[in-house]
């Protein structure tokens, strides 16, 4: 579990900035932190899609985000899973194997997780494999013994294992600032100009 949360324990500076319109101060604050917590869901995706392959979209479906109130200055955004199967990372060739027929399945299948690694070979022994599930899945896999039946599907890192990169978490953390502080401002400026 990865968690970021976006939160002000004080408001006596915005007070101070309204005036006599001071009693607005918890709905400016909550309104700016809100708009904050949503930039970070969103820049967990880009920053990770950006270091990673793997799509914002993967990303953000982990991202749970609980939202500030007048009464409660802060939110969270909080991302939790568990690995994430190889194949929906960066698999070379992406053809499933094949026992019959004239195509040859490749000697060796690549994965790559981290853009910056680009893609490894899988040629451990047993080999691994890309195939389909009756089910419809399709996967990358490694037979537990030899020959047989048995097999066990590899997977990736977690969602939070890739946004706790302390390069992502420290774009995701300064974005999250300086965007409180703009619509802090812009809520203020809002609320004075309406008079």
């Amino acid at each position: 579990m990865i968690y970021s949360e976006v939160k002000v324990s004080g408001i006596e500076d915005v007070e101070k900035r309204l005036g006599n319109m001071k009693k607005e101060a918890p709905a400016v604050v909550s309104r700016a932190i809100n708009r904050a917590i949503q930039n970070v869901k969103k820049n967990m995706g880009k920053e990770t899609s950006s270091r990673y392959f793997i799509t914002s979209g993967e990303v953000k479906k982990t991202v749970n985000v609980t939202k500030a109130t007048k009464s409660r200055l802060k939110a969270a955004a909080i991302s939790q899973g568990g690995g994430i199967a190889l194949s929906k990372f960066k698999v070379n060739p992406g053809t499933p194997v094949r026992y019959r027929g004239k195509s040859r399945s490749p000697k060796v299948y690549k994965a790559g997780v981290k853009k910056s690694g680009g893609a490894k070979p899988l040629d451990g022994d047993p080999k691994s494999f890309v195939a389909v599930m009756k089910s419809g899945h399709k996967g990358v896999f490694t037979r537990i013994s030899g020959d047989g039946l048995p097999i066990k599907q590899n997977y990736g890192p977690s969602v939070p294992q890739m946004v706790k990169n302390e390069d992502i978490m420290k774009i995701i953390n300064k974005d999250a600032n300086e965007t409180l502080k703009k619509r802090i401002d812009a809520e203020v400026s809002n609320i004075l100009r309406k008079g």
